[in-house]
């Protein structure tokens, strides 16, 4: 019997045994976002977007890069009013993306300079667990943007396929969901539909799965779908239909995967699965575990498997402490958000009392029931000042841990109930970070001033302050004296003979901004600087862990110079101590060259890619942050300076844990 012929006899059996037939496609998988027409208008209004926050020399390159869009210069008049009449290519369907130019997308031009093969083995190499939230984020966002494609090798290569692994490789199921469901349903081959159940089933939606399966199943032929079916049937209580699927799979040459038939056992006989099956779960593992009600392995943890994490944290049968490990661990890589967290840490049994003495209380022997237990005592009293006490205690306890940012995203909603005003000055600086953590810069600006206000001689808040100076600095909190990366002057007169000439990329024409000149430097913010900068240096002198002093130092200077800071003359005399060579861990010179070419040539996605990559060391014990200097500039040439100043406070806020 052909293989067509037995899924058809398949979806017979299974409709005459549950009397309704095939679920038709989500609503939301048929009417997805459309597909878009990469127009002139479209690409200008992107480009005008960008260009207010683009470096001069980002956008006085490149004049006439791009590929062929099926328009040339001569098809765009210079008079935007004129009338015009363009030849529409075919609409890529690949193109599609959740995220546009208004809410986080990269610019329907971000492709341009890169040919699609290179763009797709780009996205293929991306990390799947980036080293920063902030990379994470710029890595999720440019996997979602909506942008035209090369039109070379079109047909071989698939970038939206890329793209979707990839985010369901990072743990970005929603985004992958939301990917495939926005492109049209005629357009999706298997690797997408199977894309789309394998991250319904990470995530724990095996209802939305089994929805999905039934109106993909008699598309497609792969074993995946055999196996699906059996899930489902499991899943529905229904013996009959997964016993039919699960001999189809046996007899179509399935009967080679020890784990699918242990967890079908398993749950047939009500019995314990092997544990030496489960070493390296597959999404469909993970819902087999779950309709068995049986728990991921503990070994899970440290595999590096974000499924499994994931699923850990998801999974009802995990147990507590496991639960709250796997939390923590799939918090600080990306792969689930600080709600998810703060659900899990909410749903941890503590007495009355605990909490109420939560901070007299000895440690809990397992630190994610130290953290829940604090954060649920911050959570469950509406005094301001209980409450700052015990995040306080909570943050402290982070910081000895090395956790301080996680514990920063957690508890950033609780700390914006606490009154800004000099009552809470003891708390001000602890405030400040943890907005500036959480990137909530009005925050940290009105808790920074508070904190100025409270110095004196009889507290600590001004020596705080000085070692968190280099963090404000980059952050934009401080003015340093230095022009700033994002700073456009108002009163700029343009010269409209030396307007650039527009380019014509992959939306079609760009029309660059002009340069604009930066402002003067302000003497008195960089006598300043200097001051605070000498002040940060002598504390820095006097810590026990000269090393540590010594990475911090490099890794302050070298950002500093990636934002255009000045970093003070002298500043390196005391960290140039032989023995001179050093084993470091640094990133390929052709990623920082390439990085570099990229940003000039106005490359988006290319540079952000890059940017990534370089990135991946900086966490790394011994890393070189000379890359970092790069990486920074490079955002800042393309316009990305609030992802550039993200970046570089995250790994300055890391250094110091």
């Amino acid at each position: 019997m052909a293989f067509r012929s037995r899924l058809l006899l398949q979806t017979c059996l299974l409709a005459m045994m549950t009397g309704t037939g095939l679920v038709p496609a989500p609503a939301n998988a048929q009417n997805g976002a459309p597909v878009p027409l990469f127009l002139k208008q479209e690409a200008q209004q992107d480009a005008t977007g960008r260009s207010d926050t683009r470096s001069p020399s980002a956008n006085s390159t490149n004049g006439q890069r791009g590929f062929n869009s099926g328009s040339s210069a001569d098809s765009f008049p210079s008079d935007p009013n004129a009338v015009q009449s363009l030849t529409l290519q075919a609409v890529d369907a690949e193109a599609v993306g959740t995220l546009g130019p208004s809410n986080g997308g990269l610019g329907t031009d971000m492709w341009t300079g890169t040919s699609r093969r290179s763009a797709a083995q780009l996205v293929t190499n991306l990390p799947a667990t980036p080293a920063t939230h902030t990379a994470r984020d710029l890595q999720k966002r440019l996997l979602l943007s909506i942008a035209a494609l090369p039109e070379d090798n079109t047909g071989k290569v698939s970038l939206l396929e890329a793209r979707v692994a990839k985010l369901i490789n990072m743990g970005a199921l929603d985004g992958a969901i939301d990917l495939v469901r926005a492109t049209p349903q005629g357009s999706r081959g298997s690797m997408l539909a199977q894309a789309e159940v394998n991250a319904l089933m990470i995530g724990g939606r095996i209802d939305e799965a089994c929805n999905a399966i039934k109106s993909y199943s008699a598309s497609f032929e792969e074993m995946f779908w055999l196996k699906a079916a059996a899930m489902c049937a499991l899943h529905a209580n229904d013996p009959a239909g997964a016993a039919f699927s699960v001999d189809l799979v046996r007899e179509m040459g399935g009967e080679n995967d020890a784990t699918f038939f242990g967890l079908v056992s398993a749950i047939r006989n009500g019995s314990a699965v092997d544990p030496d099956l489960l070493t390296d779960l597959r999404p469909i593992d993970i819902a087999l575990l779950a309709i068995a009600k049986q728990s991921i392995p503990t070994s899970q943890i440290e595999s590096g498997n974000a499924a499994a994490l994931i699923g850990l944290t998801n999974a009802a049968a995990t147990p507590t402490d496991l639960r709250l490990e796997a939390a923590r661990k799939a918090e600080k890589l990306g792969l689930i958000s600080a709600d998810k967290l703060a659900e899990v840490y909410r749903g941890v049994q503590f007495e009355e009392s605990d909490l109420e003495d939560a901070l007299d209380d000895a440690a809990e022997s397992v630190q994610g029931r130290q953290y829940a237990k604090l954060y649920q005592a911050a959570l469950r009293t509406d005094v301001p000042a209980a409450r700052a006490e015990i995040l306080a205690s909570l943050f402290e306890t982070a910081q000895i841990n090395g956790d301080f940012l996680q514990a920063a995203r957690l508890g950033a909603p609780l700390v914006d109930d606490i009154p800004v005003n000099n009552d809470f000055s003891w708390f001000a600086i602890t405030a400040l970070k943890t907005s500036i953590a959480a990137n909530n810069m009005e925050r940290a600006s009105t808790w920074l001033r508070v904190a100025k206000s409270s110095a004196t001689p009889g507290n600590d808040i001004s020596s705080r302050l000085s070692l968190l100076y280099p963090v404000l600095a980059i952050s934009g909190l401080e003015d340093t004296g230095s022009p700033r990366p994002d700073e456009q002057s108002a009163s700029v007169q343009v010269n409209e003979d030396v307007i650039a000439k527009p380019r014509f990329g992959l939306g079609g024409a760009i029309n660059q901004a002009p340069a604009q000149p930066t402002r003067a430097v302000d003497l008195q913010a960089l006598t300043d600087h200097r001051s605070r900068m000498t002040e940060w240096q002598e504390i820095q002198a006097a810590r026990a862990d000269r090393n540590a002093a010594k990475r911090t130092a490099e890794l302050v200077y070298n950002l500093f110079y990636g934002f255009g800071i000045e970093v003070p003359d002298g500043a390196w005399d005391s960290l140039l101590v032989a023995p001179y060579a050093e084993q470091r861990m640094t990133v390929s010179s052709a990623v920082t060259h390439q990085m570099i070419d990229a940003a000039r040539n106005d490359e988006t996605a290319k540079t952000a890619i890059l940017a990534i990559q370089a990135q991946q060391v900086a966490t790394m014990e011994n890393a070189d942050p000379k890359a970092l200097t790069d990486t920074v500039a490079a955002l800042n040439m393309l316009g990305l300076t609030a992802d550039a100043r993200k970046l570089a406070t995250e790994l300055l806020l890391i250094s110091d844990q």
